[in-house]
């Protein structure tokens, strides 16, 4: 009976070899890390002094959060970068909570306000990332970029602000630098947007005065965002130098524009093009029933829907392989989708320093 119980060497011999065999290449293989990108909508109109005016109800609100959580759970993602959080840092503690994630955030546009005092009264919003416990990430600097003081506790501002946050985790022993950012909103200064307005003027669908000051913004805000554009990438310079970092966010520039041109020349790679043929739009009033209720009031001209890619995942180093990319959080639930942007989700392949 004894052996039965206890096989001769040679079999338990061969049984811890063909062991080995199966765990080393499970031991041996890369990392993958899955970052995604979502603006979650404030819901504001950014209209009102003593209060910003708020498209939807808090019950409508509520059901587009559980809906971004349910679906956030679904994606399971290392890494998450949200823009448009607001009230912080509430919803930044309750998303993290909900998601048993740690946080790193910063106010980004918050008004006249000491604390939770202030104008308007609902506005406290800004820049989240978010990451699974076992990467252990720590916050590191945030830089503003552009608009009066913003800070966690004290704001004072009358026009928008912008800014990147940053934050660090540890992947395969190695520092990975992370950013979130969220970059001024114009009218675009690309030729098709300019000549549908000149011609909406010239059919007399919009005034001279709506006609000039469109092209105003749109000129405006391209050198704006090519400052922000400069700012954060001596920013990032200065907090990763050359470890592999991770930039996020809503940038509001088309794939093609100057402002991504200087990310892509200084080495950064957009992740959703570099595996993609097609466009993969984030911000679609087409599809977006969040967009055509509250923004197109229900009238939906196919003719003249904007349909843009304007959010980003891009990685800057030998050691971020991307694997795949894909529009996420574009399908709705009940009619609604969990915010006016879809998102991007990116697997990435963090190779070893020993593997490169």
């Amino acid at each position: 009976m004894k052996r039965f119980l206890h096989p001769p060497l040679n079999y338990r011999l061969k049984f811890f070899l063909l062991y080995l065999m199966f765990l080393f290449p499970v031991l041996l293989l890369p990392e993958t890390l899955k970052v995604v990108t979502i603006n979650v909508w404030s819901g504001l109109d950014y209209i009102g002094n003593l209060k910003m005016g708020e498209y939807e109800d808090n019950r409508t609100r509520a059901r587009r959060y559980d809906l971004l959580v349910r679906e956030l759970k679904e994606i399971d993602a290392d890494v998450i970068a949200l823009n448009e959080a607001n009230k912080l840092p509430r919803y930044a503690s309750r998303i993290a909570r909900d998601l048993d994630y740690d946080k790193v955030y910063h106010v980004g546009v918050g008004g006249v306000r000491i604390g939770t005092f202030g104008l308007p009264i609902n506005l406290r919003e800004g820049d989240v990332i978010l990451a699974k416990k076992k990467h252990n990430m720590k916050p590191e600097e945030r830089q503003q970029l552009s608009g009066g003081y913003v800070g966690n506790l004290i704001t004072f501002h009358f026009a928008d602000a912008t800014q990147v946050v940053a934050a660090k985790i540890v992947v395969e022993n190695q520092d990975i630098y992370l950013f979130n950012t969220h970059w001024h909103a114009s009218p675009f200064p690309h030729k098709e947007y300019l000549v549908n307005e000149i011609d909406d003027y010239l059919t007399g669908e919009i005034n001279a005065k709506k006609c000039i000051q469109t092209l105003s913004e749109s000129i405006g805000g391209h050198e704006w965002r090519m400052n922000e554009a400069r700012k954060t990438l001596e920013f990032i310079d200065n907090i990763a130098g050359d470890n592999p970092a991770i930039l996020m966010g809503d940038f509001n520039a088309l794939s093609n524009s100057k402002e991504i041109s200087l990310l892509t020349d200084a080495g950064f790679v957009d992740t959703y093009s570099s595996v993609n043929s097609k466009v993969g739009y984030t911000w679609d009033e087409l599809l977006n029933t969040n967009i055509q209720t509250h923004y197109l009031k229900g009238f939906v001209d196919e003719t003249k829907c904007r349909r843009d890619r304007i959010d980003y995942i891009f990685v800057r180093g030998d050691n971020l392989k991307v694997l795949k990319s894909e529009v996420v959080f574009n399908k709705p639930n009940n009619g609604i989708h969990p915010s006016d942007h879809f998102g991007v989700l990116t697997e990435i392949e963090v190779i070893p320093h020993s593997k490169k």
